[in-house]
């Protein structure tokens, strides 16, 4: 009596996730006419295609969920979800669901592809992705789909084609907050100049957040100039530089935006020049880096979401796209203010 192929052998033959062949297996929704084929091609060549069938590949599975979180975020960032995600595994295990960090600071887009199609060679049934929206990546993230794996990208978004959801904050919504906080403040100032710094428009949420911060000050502020867009590529050491140049092109700055990283150095470039506490700060996350600058009265306003709250909607839309499910093109968090008085 012919032995049936075991899961193992039909993921290393079609090189697909256990949550697709369960989906090919079980005849579920939105399996890949392709997909499928391949699957039955799998059996066949292992010998169940001559009448036998494979035990339905969810008895075997039961609820499990591998997903692997891609970060090419900055460090103060990643190490603060990291930390996150850490305190949620009892949860996430409980439910059948293990998650996988991939630390991809400062990886080119072409190396944080290559992770993500590495992800889809049996190692992952799910990706939640923070990354630049570029083709590399977002051509990587294509294939994972027509693998059957679930895409879902955390704070910043990419192309709609290349996930399933998107989960975080509105962005442009937390520019206006931005531009609101900043505007209010100086509202009694005759032509208050302000910086934003920006990492690089490749991440949807640095464009976004820019976007809504000038409409705002457009609309409700006329009288606020913004001066220069500074690039910091979320570094500390380019943002210090990049602020410096700045200031000695434009003077004291009245306020500055920061919707990257790198607010080490932004901060020590205002302390520099006797600015820290005086130029109106508004930035986004609170973290390790951000936290005791917001105490020291450096930073005036953090715009964050609840992290926790972050990873369970992330971890939902994932289950819900593997289970081929018609998951929503956006699940939306709320935006969390702080000042010094109201952090936890």
């Amino acid at each position: 009596m012919k032995s049936r192929p075991t899961l193992k052998q039909l993921m290393e033959l079609t090189q697909l996730s256990r949550a697709t062949i369960d989906r090919a297996l079980n005849d579920r929704p939105g399996v890949h006419p392709r997909t499928r084929s391949a699957v039955e091609a799998a059996l066949r060549q292992l010998g169940a295609g001559d009448g036998e069938t494979l035990p339905s590949a969810s008895h075997t599975s039961s609820n499990a969920l591998r997903v692997r979180l891609l970060l090419q975020a900055g460090d103060a960032f990643t190490a603060e979800l990291t930390r996150t995600a850490a305190s949620l595994e009892a949860e996430f295990a409980a439910a059948g669901v293990t998650v996988e960090v991939v630390n991809c600071v400062g990886a080119s887009d072409e190396d944080v592809a290559q992770r993500v199609r590495e992800s889809a060679q049996g190692a992952a049934d799910a990706i939640g992705i923070i990354c630049t929206n570029t083709p590399p990546i977002t051509s990587a993230l294509r294939e994972c789909m027509a693998r059957g794996l679930g895409v879902v990208t955390l704070i910043t978004d990419v192309d709609a084609d290349a996930r399933h959801t998107y989960v975080g904050v509105n962005n442009r919504a937390a520019g206006q907050s931005a531009a609101f906080l900043v505007g209010r403040h100086l509202v009694g100032r005759p032509s208050p100049s302000v910086a934003v710094v920006v990492a690089t428009f490749s991440y949807t949420c640095h464009e976004d957040r820019e976007i809504g911060f000038r409409s705002l000050l457009r609309q409700r502020f006329p009288h606020v100039n913004v001066v220069e867009v500074i690039k910091g590529a979320d570094s500390g050491a380019a943002t210090y530089e990049a602020t410096r140049r700045c200031m000695e092109m434009h003077g004291a700055l009245d306020g500055i935006y920061n919707v990257a990283g790198g607010n080490e150095g932004l901060a020590a470039a205002l302390r520099e020049r006797g600015l820290a506490g005086r130029t109106l700060y508004v930035t986004h996350e609170v973290n390790a880096v951000t936290e005791p600058l917001l105490r020291a009265d450096v930073i005036d306003y953090l715009l964050s979401q609840d992290l926790r709250l972050l990873l369970r909607t992330a971890v939902e839309q994932m289950r819900n796209a593997v289970a081929g499910g018609t998951p929503p093109t956006q699940a939306l968090v709320p935006i969390e203010t702080y000042s010094r008085y109201s952090l936890p």
